[in-house]
């Protein structure tokens, strides 16, 4: 394939490492969708920071204006090429998770962050980013091998790796994306049926080890964990207080109950911007993170919680159709882990904000407060774009995607 300007020649492959002219051939619908959840999570922002620190406000949209930087440097360069050094980066983010281990600033019970002067790393986050290159690398290499039994199961050993030190730290929320970001890749890859469903059988095992975990669960005594795998006494209450609510209402139970609390008081059209209670009151802890669906619900009620729900949909519905369209296989792999990232996000997060699961730090993209969380997500959107791009230059040549069977490069048969 012959394209025109500076290229490098990697992996049997003509990358053309970094075309800036690609910041206006983008796709302009996903950054308009992406937009207006940032400007609705500005306006969130503004309302939870007057009852916490205006500070929060202010670094939301330092934090997607810094955010333009990785988007934008997805966009102007191959996503082929961070395919081609995904082992490097996969290592690196393996060292950086060992080093949160070692070295990481503590936070209500978790190692999660690399304090850098004023600012905190979440390498975890990042390590979402890079298995999704990964396992398209490996996938790449593999081709269609990954039908046979052993070449299916290496991958889950890949993604184990890093799976295990994000549950050190420990932080289970984000642990637990890299499963669905696993499955959904296979899946496109091409596995066979069957293993993904002995695969989803044995996840079904895992009820009886966490029966195990919690059958001797005493809420007012703490224990260290007594094996590596095992959930910490503050996730172990969390579990506790999502099956039995009225135990601690005022303690353990409190976020649920408050949450619920919060999103029924804004009945359908809501109380008004700045005029929620349960928030203004601080009633509702973390609103301004984790919770802040909630907020949303309360001051704009069930019309505008809804709207945002339909404005996600748009923004998974444009990733899928980017996976859909993709003129090569490294395309479809990487728009579809990079959705399954958003998916899995939106739908854990309002999910427990509704009292549907038990309370975990799932972020919401755009919305919830944090700098790592933000940077990740400018990512993933300018990953997806970049997919996206590579339709525009493509050459007429059939392929085969699981997702679009036949595909001509953007034409399906």
């Amino acid at each position: 394939m012959a394209y025109s300007g500076r290229q490098v020649q990697f992996q049997d492959i003509s990358v053309h490492l970094l075309n800036p002219r690609n910041l206006f051939r983008v796709d302009w619908w996903l950054p308009i969708i992406a937009l207006s959840l940032a400007v609705v999570g500005w306006f969130l922002m503004y309302s939870a920071a007057r009852s916490t620190n205006i500070t929060y406000f202010n670094r939301q949209i330092l934090f997607f204006f810094l955010g333009i930087a990785p988007l934008a440097l997805f966009v102007c360069v191959d996503y082929r090429f961070f395919v081609g050094i995904a082992p490097l980066l996969y290592t690196a983010a393996l060292a950086l998770l060992v080093v949160v281990i070692l070295f990481g600033t503590s936070a209500k019970g978790s190692e999660r962050w690399l304090s850098l002067g004023p600012f905190r790393l979440q390498p975890s986050e990042f390590t979402k980013l890079i298995t999704v290159f990964f396992l398209t690398w490996y996938f790449t290499k593999v081709g269609k091998r990954i039908k046979k039994l052993h070449w299916f199961l290496i991958t889950f050993g890949l993604v184990a790796i890093p799976i295990g030190l994000i549950l050190k730290q420990p932080n289970l929320g984000t642990a637990a994306c890299l499963g669905p970001l696993t499955m959904s890749m296979l899946y496109v890859a091409g596995c066979r049926k069957r293993h993904l469903a002995m695969i989803m059988i044995m996840g079904m095992t895992l009820l009886p080890m966490l029966w195990w975990q919690m059958r001797d669960f005493d809420p007012e005594t703490q224990t260290e964990p007594r094996v590596f795998f095992e959930l910490r006494h503050y996730q172990k209450m969390r579990i506790y207080t999502y099956l039995h609510p009225e135990y601690d209402p005022s303690g353990s139970g409190w976020h649920t109950l408050q949450s619920r609390i919060t999103i029924g008081s804004g009945g359908l059209s809501g109380k008004g911007y700045m005029q929620g209670t349960q928030t203004r009151l601080n009633y509702l802890p973390e609103h301004h993170t984790d919770f802040i669906y909630s907020l949303l619900a309360e001051e704009f009620g069930f019309v505008g919680a809804v709207a945002v729900i339909a404005l996600f949909l748009l923004l998974l519905l444009r990733g899928l159709s980017f996976a859909y369209d993709s003129v090569d296989m490294q395309g479809t792999l990487i728009a579809t882990g990079v959705t399954t990232i958003f998916a899995f996000h939106i739908f854990v997060n309002i999910a427990i904000t509704t009292g549907l699961l038990p309370v975990t730090g799932i972020p919401l993209p755009f919305l919830s407060y944090g700098g790592s969380f933000y940077m990740t997500t400018m990512a993933g959107i300018g990953i997806l774009l970049s997919v996206r791009l590579r339709k525009q230059t493509h050459t007429h040549t059939e392929m085969y995607s699981p997702i679009g069977h036949v595909a001509i490069y953007g034409k399906k048969k």
